[in-house]
């Protein structure tokens, strides 16, 4: 192999990268992120396998490649409350571990296999199992969002109460037991990695130890060479602000319609800006679908240009002069704002989280209120400037590449297969909003 590796990790190697979804038949940015990483480690010739959870219904979709396995699940069978998976699932991926000899797991989701079998495999005595953390799930049952039912406001901490109010069809005791099994299952967990702070900060609060969290920005697979051109001034007939994702509620679509509607009724903007929205509808509303329909007829500057095959999507931001992420949730590290930037692209996003980690307001970006139309739209129109966009242009960072990526992950391998940074404080424990913590899991791990 082509790097170098200590003894400790070169013993537990293959590296097993397993993810709760396969990229060929979903694409978003956590299988995307543990797909990037298994090709960055293969690429600096680190032993590495991929294991991706895949539906029964489409197991003939999946396309797996060299060193690529796939664990079939019915997700009519799984546990959605306490993310439990299906024995016939744990039993899959026991095999798969075994025929390969991968002793140094990294789980980029618990979801699909379930918590029972993270915990189940990162138990053995000598296996080794880092979790990277891609959003909320184990904290918050919202679809990992921590925004509140039915008031989508956002929500600062999990207890049982909180929950129980956001769930009262579950009610307190149900969601305190959901808590208590996932802090028991990421007890037996070496590592955590997280690709932003503000994400590993609410978990750190929740439970987890800090001494064995990292942060690592997820990489980009696609060569990040020269940025796209930006359009001379002279040339400009038009601003061009364009949004790439999921076309659903927590991504703020709704709130980028009604700032479009402001817009247009901003003397003389109408004429200067062109607004393209890129994702997939599916899924959504009909009230929605019917809200899009009628905008984009009546605003001519407005277009639903639909899904969008990933890997041309630098191409596609190339062609604007801002990409907007107009999230109401926290977001983690939204691999648009990466791609973004790949493409030399400022960011217009919500401040808040992991959005406003990664987007310094007035340096690569601006930022705007949560959930207001009129802010945002008073944001875009100001972005429509020469002087305006020169500055921000020049202040859009370079994102890591596979191999970046691959490399930091590898630090955090060594450390979880060396044992360092493993020691849990027993005066100063961070605890939860119960008053329990990962601690006492943690001394059973290290005494196995």
């Amino acid at each position: 192999m082509s790097a170098e590796l200590d003894a400790d990790l070169a013993a537990l190697l293959p590296i097993a990268i397993i993810s709760h979804a396969h990229p060929s038949i979903s694409k978003g940015g956590a299988e995307i992120a543990a797909y990037t990483l298994f090709q960055g480690l293969r690429g600096l010739g680190i032993p590495t396998v991929f294991v991706a959870a895949v539906p029964m219904a489409l197991r003939d979709r999946v396309d797996l490649r060299a060193d690529e396995h796939a664990v079939f699940y019915d997700p009519e069978q799984y546990d959605y409350l306490y993310q439990l998976g299906e024995g016939t699932t744990l039993a899959q991926l026991r095999r798969i571990l075994a025929r390969t000899g991968a002793k140094l797991l990294n789980f980029h989701h618990f979801m699909s296999f379930g918590v029972n079998a993270l915990r189940d495999v990162a138990a053995a005595a000598d296996v080794r199992t880092v979790v990277t953390l891609h959003e909320f799930l184990a904290i918050c049952h919202n679809h990992g969002q921590m925004v509140t039912r039915p008031h989508r406001g956002l929500c600062g901490g999990a207890s049982e109460t909180a929950c129980g109010t956001c769930f009262p069809e579950l009610g307190w005791r149900r969601m305190g037991l959901r808590t208590s099994l996932f802090q028991d299952s990421f007890a037996e967990v070496d590592q955590f990695i997280s690709p932003s702070q503000f994400l590993l900060d609410r978990y750190i609060a929740w439970g987890v130890p800090a001494s064995r969290c990292s942060v690592i920005e997820n990489g980009l697979a696609r060569a990040i060479s020269d940025r796209s051109p930006i359009r001379p001034a002279a040339a400009r007939t038009d601003w061009v602000f364009g949004y790439f994702g999921q076309v659903t509620p927590f991504k703020g679509v709704d709130v980028l319609l009604d700032a479009a509607e402001r817009l247009a009724a901003m003397p003389g903007m109408a004429d200067r800006i062109e607004l393209r929205i890129n994702g997939n509808i599916a899924g959504v509303t009909d009230a929605f679908k019917s809200k899009l329909e009628a905008l984009t007829t009546s605003l001519p500057f407005l277009r639903f240009l639909g899904p969008y095959e990933n890997g041309g999507v630098l191409g596609m931001m190339g062609d604007c002069d801002y990409i907007l992420t107009p999230s109401i949730w926290w977001e983690n590290s939204p691999m648009v704002i990466q791609e973004a930037y790949a493409a030399g692209r400022p960011v217009i996003c919500t401040g808040i989280g992991g959005m406003a980690e990664k987007v310094v307001d007035g340096v690569s970006g601006l930022h705007f209120r949560r959930g207001d139309p009129a802010d945002l739209a008073r944001v875009m129109a100001g972005a429509a400037d020469d002087a305006v966009y020169a500055r921000l242009q020049a202040g859009v960072p370079r994102p890591y590449d596979t191999t970046e990526m691959a490399k930091r992950y590898l630090a955090v391998f060594a450390a979880a297969a060396t044992g360092r940074g493993l020691t849990v404080p027993t005066q100063s424990v961070i605890q939860n909003a119960s008053g329990t913590s990962l601690a006492q899991g943690q001394r059973r791990k290290r005494s196995r």
